[in-house]
Parts: structure tokens; sequence; C-alpha cells
């Protein structure tokens, strides 16, 4: 890239970081409800969507069955529940309905978990005269959904959460582990005097494991805190044993 293009590029990003609020309210969605939940002998959930921007938008609609390990996040390709339609166009102001279908029964005793991803796509009118040299941005949701089996429902048990500090190629992370027969959301986590979010802090899942990159030192003798935002409790722990 010659120099003057860099010069240019920079001062675009700059430009762009000022707008950018402006330019993602063009194409806002809207999303309810943000934890749908399939239990018994429901045969499928409801997700609405909206277009709360000024132009049209173009959304396709996946569903990845949800895994978690210390490593990371797995999803994979899979067949048991459907979205209907898979792909929607919604003009400025319109709301449409997405039916999450099940097309198979769900495993008895455990709670399954699965990842909508909602992903938007370029329209005609998002095109511009000059490719080459123009930034497209494609917003990409995510909404999580958990099925049950039978008499299973999200009140059939309780998560049952411990966690570490463990070093991963030299950086510390907080492993949390939930032994529970149902996943843990959590928010406004605390541990020790870091503040890890004021908001959501993340979802780990039944019988798995999640680790959280730290931006700073902690004291492994220091005290977690957390919301349990779908069983309305706080969780507060020593770390675990080694």
């Amino acid at each position: 890239m010659k120099i003057a293009n860099r010069g240019r590029f920079a001062l675009a990003l700059l430009l762009l970081s000022l707008w950018l609020p402006a330019a993602w309210a063009g194409h806002a969605v809207l999303i309810w409800p943000v934890d749908p939940v399939m239990a018994g002998a429901q045969k499928a959930a409801e997700l609405w969507v909206e277009n709360k921007g000024a132009t049209a938008t173009l959304l396709q609609v996946r569903i990845f069955a949800w895994q978690q390990s210390g490593e990371g996040e797995r999803f994979h390709t899979q067949q048991d529940i459907i979205a209907s339609p898979p792909m929607l166009r919604l003009d400025a102001g319109q709301k449409q309905l997405i039916r999450l279908i099940r097309q198979t029964p769900a495993a008895a005793g455990r709670e399954q978990a699965y990842r909508i991803l909602l992903d938007e796509i370029p329209t005609p009118g998002d095109r511009v005269d000059d490719p080459a040299n123009s930034l497209t941005f494609q917003m990409r949701y995510s909404i999580p959904l958990f099925v049950y089996a039978g008499q299973a429902s999200p009140d059939s048990g309780a998560p049952l959460l411990s966690w570490r500090l463990v070093q991963v190629k030299g950086q510390t992370c907080l492993e949390i582990a939930n032994r529970g027969p149902v996943h843990a959301r959590l928010s406004r986590a605390r541990l020790g005097t870091y503040q890890l979010t004021d908001g959501l802090f993340g979802y780990v899942l039944a019988n798995s494991s999640y680790r959280w990159p730290l931006k700073a030192p902690v004291d492994a003798g220091s005290l977690l805190e957390a919301r349990v935002d779908n069983r309305k409790t706080v969780w507060r722990s020593r770390a675990a044993a080694r």
C-alpha cells in the first residue's frame, strides 16, 4: 500500500470512528426474546425481529449446536432445530416472526444448548461507487436457545459453579466450571477488586467449563462474585483447591 493511500485509510478510520454510532443506527435490528426456551412437548419457539433503522435489511438465520470446554466454544451444524424462514428481508419499521422448529425429540435428562446466528447481508442500497476504497460492515446477532425434553425445564436444577486461575500460553485466565444440569448466565462479575463487567459476563453451559483472559493481576485467594441471572441469585466463591 502506498504512503498516500495509508494516509487516506487512516483518515477514513478516524472519520468512521466518529460516525460509527450513526452508521450502525441505519441498520438497527431489535430481537426478542433474548433467551428463548423450548421445553416439554413444545414443538416450536418464537423469535421476533424488528428493523428499527431507516433502510431495508436482509437477515440470514442459522442455528448451531453449542458446546464449551476449557479450550473455548465450539459450534456444530445440526438439523434438530431449524429456523423458518431461514432468510428474511425487513423494510424500515417492519417486524417479523421467526419460528424455531424442533425436528427431532430432545435428548432426555439433559439441557441442550444452541446458538441462533442472525447475519445482516449487504443490500443493493449499501453498495458504493468505489468498493476498493470503502469499508463494508456486516452485523452479527447471536442469541442462545436452550431445549429440554419431557418434564425437564430451566428450573429442573441449578448450576453448580467453581472457579480457578489457570495459565494459558503465559496469559492468566479465569476458568469457571459448571457441574450442574443447567447453564449459568453470569453478569456483574467482580474478582477481588477487579471489576470484570457491569453487564453480561457470559455463559457457562451445563457440565462444561469456560475461560476468560484477565487483563489485570488477581490474587488467587480473591473472592469471585457474580449474578446468576437465570436463577436470580448472587454467586460468591473462593477459588477451588487444585
